[in-house]
């Protein structure tokens, strides 16, 4: 199985190719920390990535994508990318969530623990979810202050990881802290996305962008646009 994953959910813009075959994985991956500008971006690391493993699009066998939470303009650049693909090819797409991918990465460091994942959302807030010690969710993510991610942490005796790790830790400092890495690796989601997409079928549906908090952009108004426009506030009183 040969499977192309994209992050574009945070301040990376990165790709993989995963190559699973005889029990063993072969990664090829490129990471570029770019902040913004994922859609300059995203087609030159992808390409980077199946010219290094000689690959065309032709080979894969599927696609994975960050569905988020984190960046809105980037999350949907990832998105709409990989369901191009998906589409153009007629091969299945999954998603994997930042959180997820996160946790992962806390478990490997903290084997045996139970894991609440954060970003930090900005705002004074954070983007978090908790994992059991098996990576099973303890609830849905969520975006809220830092204390109430504390006290999840706290009451599930659980490690804390990612970009909100920080902020999370100062409102409860005997929490402890696997790492506070700003983006999960590439490698990670590949790795996460390889058994989803054996069982991915025909009607698999296509991965969808995982907002937690509702963007800031918010579609302007009738009388809003009567007033950006010559004339419209008389016609609009009409």
């Amino acid at each position: 199985m040969i499977l192309l994953a994209v992050d574009t959910a945070l301040d990376a813009c990165a790709a993989a190719v995963a190559i699973h075959r005889d029990g063993a994985t072969t990664l090829v991956s490129e990471t570029e920390v770019i902040g913004r500008g994922h859609a300059e971006c995203l087609m030159r690391v992808v390409a980077t990535v199946l010219a290094r493993a000689g690959l065309s699009h032709r080979d894969l066998d599927g696609h994975a994508v960050s569905i988020g939470p984190g960046s809105f303009t980037g999350i949907r650049v990832g998105v709409a990318a990989v369901r191009g693909f998906a589409l153009a090819s007629g091969k299945p797409a999954v998603g994997v969530s930042s959180l997820e991918a996160l946790a992962e990465e806390a478990r490997a460091l903290r084997p045996g623990r139970a894991v609440v994942a954060t970003l930090d959302a900005r705002k004074d807030e954070v983007y978090a979810q908790g994992f059991a010690a098996d990576g099973t969710p303890l609830g849905r993510p969520f975006v809220a202050a830092a204390a109430v991610a504390a006290r999840l942490a706290a009451e599930a005796s659980a490690v804390l990881i990612g970009s909100g790790a920080a902020l999370v830790a100062a409102v409860d400092p005997t929490l402890d802290i696997a790492a506070t890495t700003p983006f999960p690796a590439i490698d990670t989601i590949a790795r996460i996305a390889l058994p989803r997409l054996a069982a991915a079928g025909r009607e698999t549906p296509m991965p969808s962008p995982l907002y937690v908090r509702p963007p800031d952009a918010k579609p302007q108004g009738a009388s809003r646009l009567a007033r950006l426009t010559p004339g419209g506030a008389a016609e609009a009183r009409r």
